[in-house]
């Protein structure tokens, strides 16, 4: 787990789910399969382009995969900001046998696997890659984003399995349950306020935001998985 605490001053740490995809849009588990946004996924991140306008974004990240870097070149050239930086972090979980099949595919073809992923989610799947190698991911990205924490926030764009482990990185969880349901271009945002020229010493974190999509609903700010 990031010891945030050792962060001088504020950040604010904002994560987008990619724009929704072909392979969403034909309801596949994509995984780490390859597919281009759809015409929906690009309107969709455009309209998130708008709600980042204010936010006086540093620099964005992004997962290699396509509709993830897609997504956050939209993004970029919409706000004008430098092209995303791609990070093998951001990726999404790799899905093993599941891959590029609908569920109603892995019903048919694997019964077994599938039963074992109501148990186990995709511990039981095989190739599928492992909450443990997930936690050790999320945690080198959090490294980097707190090495560069302060002079603005930045943006992470990434997808629904690896954001999950963002998430509990933060709160050095382990364990796949539970689950956030995260919609395609729906915010997190994580912020940290250490003042530590204050007496006393003071230590923030909050997901102030949790899969929000602003586009659906625009007066709406949540702020929950407050954390002190």
């Amino acid at each position: 787990m990031t010891n945030f605490r050792q962060l001088d001053g504020r950040g604010d740490f904002f994560f987008l789910r990619h724009g929704e995809s072909e392979g969403n849009s034909a309801r596949l588990l994509q995984g780490r399969g390859d597919y281009p946004l759809s015409e929906e996924g690009r309107r969709q991140a455009l309209q998130a382009a708008g709600w980042f306008a204010d936010k006086d974004l540093r620099a964005v990240l992004c997962s290699p995969l396509a509709r993830a870097a897609e997504t956050a070149r939209i993004l970029t050239a919409a706000l004008g900001l430098p092209e995303p930086e791609s990070r093998e972090e951001l990726t999404e979980i790799d899905t093993g046998l599941f891959t590029g099949l609908t569920v109603e595919d892995i019903r048919a073809r694997y019964p077994q696997a599938w039963s074992a992923f109501q148990r186990e989610s995709w511990e039981g799947v095989p190739g599928a890659e492992k909450a443990a190698q997930l936690s050790v991911r999320a945690g080198r990205l959090w490294e980097e984003l707190a090495a560069r924490a302060g002079g603005g926030p930045l943006l992470c764009v990434t997808h629904s399995g690896t954001l999950q482990w963002i998430i509990k990185a933060t709160f050095g969880a382990r364990a796949w349950m539970p689950v956030v349901p995260i919609g395609n271009c729906a915010v997190c945002r994580f912020r940290v306020d250490n003042r530590l020229h204050q007496e006393p010493v003071r230590h923030y974190t909050e997901w102030s935001l949790l899969a929000y999509q602003p586009f659906a609903e625009p007066d709406r700010e949540d702020h929950l998985f407050l954390k002190r």
